[in-house]
């Protein structure tokens, strides 16, 4: 018996190495998709090196692609240098890219101390998502004497005025006499209303007197209606805030710093309109906490009805759409209305009130109904 062994035809051997080719090329495209994942699942880095006068932050492996935070990795940074002597200096910011990796040197003063580098951000801060931190302690040494100047040379004074809540800017050496302000942007007020400014003084000859910072609106352009004005004492180079301040309106404001300057040191004044200077006390979103409106069930001659005043800026009354009154000033711990209801039909009346709270932009309204009833008859009484 002849056996015969079947040869596949050319089309079935032709099939066969497709789907070896198509399996191939699917087993490639497979690693190179698990590749780009663990590139991309890869934490997020930063470290910093210092050297007399700069310090250098290094991001790594953040996102090239995608579509998070708008496109960019905006990491914030925090520098806190302590020279040898003197008062530390702290420089914060804000940092932006589109890539994988960057780059950030910033001026510190050339003097030897101690730093503390610091970056952090959230997943909302990144294109893909990922969250780190890091912070490197460092020490600089040996850092070359400053230069002394000349006798007749003013000393340099370098003041950086700020923001609370804004990226900080560089203190970086300016000619001397010259006045450098922040250039980060703006920052919003506190959940109380307040507001504060921020100066850094470094580059004195052992500075004394007071920083002034004065407030106006930024609608002001001519800075020429004072708001507010609050000082702080000046006890050599550092970091200075003011006292807070409340203005009495919502929105937005404008800071000018001065330096008074002292007998070794020349004052210093900063200009009217730095859009780096502002402040913005936006409207309070709508609070719409309940409000009790106390109202007697039936009245005959009169009504007395009140608001509980805590938490309460005004209240306005309505009787059956007619308005009666606007009240702003409590008494007794409530806003209170005594209505005489002589005039009403019998029946059933509404009283409507609308009360704009503390702290919100919007009014809230209640309302509540009474009848109006006749008075009880008196039996007359007989006598003989």
């Amino acid at each position: 018996m002849t056996t015969e062994r079947a040869t596949p035809t050319p089309t079935s051997v032709g099939m066969r190495r497709a789907i070896v080719r198509r399996s191939r090329h699917i087993i490639s495209l497979t690693i190179a998709m698990l590749a780009i994942f663990a590139a991309s699942a890869a934490a997020h880095t930063v470290n910093a090196t210092a050297t007399c006068g700069s310090v250098t932050f290094n991001w790594a492996i953040f996102s090239a692609s995608g579509n998070g935070n708008g496109g960019l990795n905006t990491p914030a940074w925090e520098i806190v240098f302590t020279p040898a002597s003197g008062a530390p200096l702290v420089i914060q910011g804000t940092t932006s890219f589109p890539g994988s990796t960057s780059t950030l040197t910033v001026s510190i003063p050339s003097s030897n101390g101690a730093v503390t580098a610091s970056s952090s951000w959230t997943s909302a801060e990144t294109r893909d998502g990922n969250s780190n931190s890091g912070s490197s302690s460092l020490t600089i040494a040996n850092c070359p004497a400053p230069a002394t100047a000349a006798a007749t040379a003013p000393t340099p004074v370098t003041v950086v005025t700020e923001v609370t809540g804004a990226a900080h800017p560089v203190a970086t050496a300016t000619a001397p006499g010259i006045l450098a302000l922040s250039t980060n942007g703006s920052a919003a007020a506190t959940a109380a209303g307040t507001i504060r400014d921020t100066a850094v003084l470094s580059g004195g000859s052992s500075p004394t007197g007071k920083i002034t910072f004065s407030l106006y609106s930024a609608s002001d352009t001519t800075c020429s209606s004072l708001l507010h004005k609050v000082s702080v004492i000046v006890t050599g180079d550092g970091r200075y805030v003011s006292p807070a301040v409340t203005p009495a309106s919502p929105g937005t404001y404008q800071w000018i710093a001065n330096y008074s300057g002292d007998k070794n040191n020349q004052s210093l004044s900063g200009s009217c309109n730095n859009p780096t200077e502002r402040s913005t006390i936006a409207e309070t979103a709508c609070v719409r906490s309940p409000v009790a409106l106390r109202v007697p069930e039936t009245v005959t001659k009169s009504l007395s009805a009140y608001v509980p005043a805590p938490g309460v800026k005004s209240v306005t009354f309505y009787l059956d759409g007619r308005k009666l009154e606007t009240l702003t000033k409590p008494s007794n711990n409530r806003f209170s209305i005594a209505i005489n209801t002589r005039s009403l039909s019998y029946g059933v009346h509404r009283l409507r009130i609308t009360v704009t709270m503390d702290h919100s932009s919007c009014a809230n309204a209640t309302t509540e109904t009474f009848i109006r009833v006749k008075s009880a008859s008196t039996t007359p009484t007989f006598t003989g």
